[in-house]
């Protein structure tokens, strides 16, 4: 995957890969309190399915997710597009009742603040076959 912007830090890197890491937890993803800490002010998202979603969809929606649903992802990338702002870039499938379905490219902005990084942006497509 290619991206504009430069590279972050090996250690911005491993912390922005931990928190996308962490948002693939059923743990983290049943905690309204935890997902909210993750997500900005301002998050958006364009989820695989073509739907768009505002951060109070996020926090209402993703909570109630099955429980057996696994994310699986790799090839993470992670990109400063300016001061404060990095690109996380991966790629991720769910395993529903342990059955593997497609690959999504995922591509997400994160905002710095002073309380640390905020996810501010996600959008998930479909790899192509």
């Amino acid at each position: 995957m290619s991206s504009a912007g430069a590279a972050a830090s090996p250690a911005l890197a491993a912390e922005l890969e931990g928190m996308e890491r962490a948002l693939h937890c059923p743990q983290v993803r049943a905690d309204h309190e935890r997902l909210a800490a993750l997500l900005d002010e301002d998050f958006n998202e364009i989820g695989s399915s073509g739907q768009c979603y505002g951060r109070e969809a996020a926090l209402e929606e993703i909570p109630l997710e099955r429980a057996q649903v696994v994310i699986e992802s790799d090839q993470y990338a992670v990109w400063m597009l300016a001061e404060g702002l990095a690109q996380v870039r991966y790629r991720s499938r769910y395993h529903v009742d342990d059955q593997p379905q497609r690959w999504v490219l995922r591509s997400s902005l994160w905002r710095q603040h002073s309380t640390g990084w905020r996810l501010v942006f996600h959008q998930g497509t479909p790899e192509a076959r």
